[in-house]
């Protein structure tokens, strides 16, 4: 797992009890440990801290949560989004249907600036409500799954985690720093 740690953001304003409970359970069925950041904090800095501990030889993964909107520049050093893509740090978002089972604009395009920037997006997770396979494979959107709905499938949406953030961390290679 690259880097052993795995970055979860929102695509748009989640509410803070949800995000939080799915990070709970992320970081659990992970075994990771989880760490909680705002988004007005300066994001280079928590970073070095964590990779530099990651890199002292502790193998346990880390989940860190970054809550509020990542695409704004809060601390005048850069956003949470850019941060992330020059750190090639893994990010899952996560991101709540509205209450016709459809999505906002702001999923797709969250996930277009997160490509844009070269973000390693593993995915988006669908945080409540009802789970439509097909619905979510028409969106053309990297879904892994739901959480915290009546189809909530933790089982695979881990499995589909770790064959992605495997793959990243072929793709990175020794090389790449």
């Amino acid at each position: 797992m690259a880097n052993n740690l795995l970055v979860v953001i929102g695509a748009g304003r989640l509410g803070e009890g949800s995000m939080a409970s799915a990070s709970r359970s992320l970081a659990e069925a992970f075994g990771a440990t989880l760490i909680e950041q705002a988004s007005g904090a300066a994001p280079h800095p928590c970073l070095q801290q964590i990779t530099s501990r990651s890199s002292c030889g502790s193998l346990e993964p880390t989940l860190l949560r970054v809550s509020g909107d990542v695409a704004v520049d809060e601390c005048g050093e850069g956003s949470w989004l850019e941060a992330l893509a020059c750190w090639h740090v893994p990010v899952l978002m996560l991101a709540e249907p509205r209450k016709d089972g459809r999505f906002a604009g702001i999923v797709p395009a969250s996930v277009a600036l997160a490509r844009s920037l070269q973000v390693e997006l593993l995915g988006l997770v669908q945080l409540g409500g009802s789970w439509s396979r097909s619905a979510r494979r028409a969106d053309g959107l990297p879904w892994c799954g739901c959480l915290q709905g009546p189809d909530d499938d933790l089982c695979g949406l881990i499995s589909c985690l770790r064959s992605r953030w495997a793959q990243v961390a072929r793709e990175e290679g020794p090389d790449r720093a």
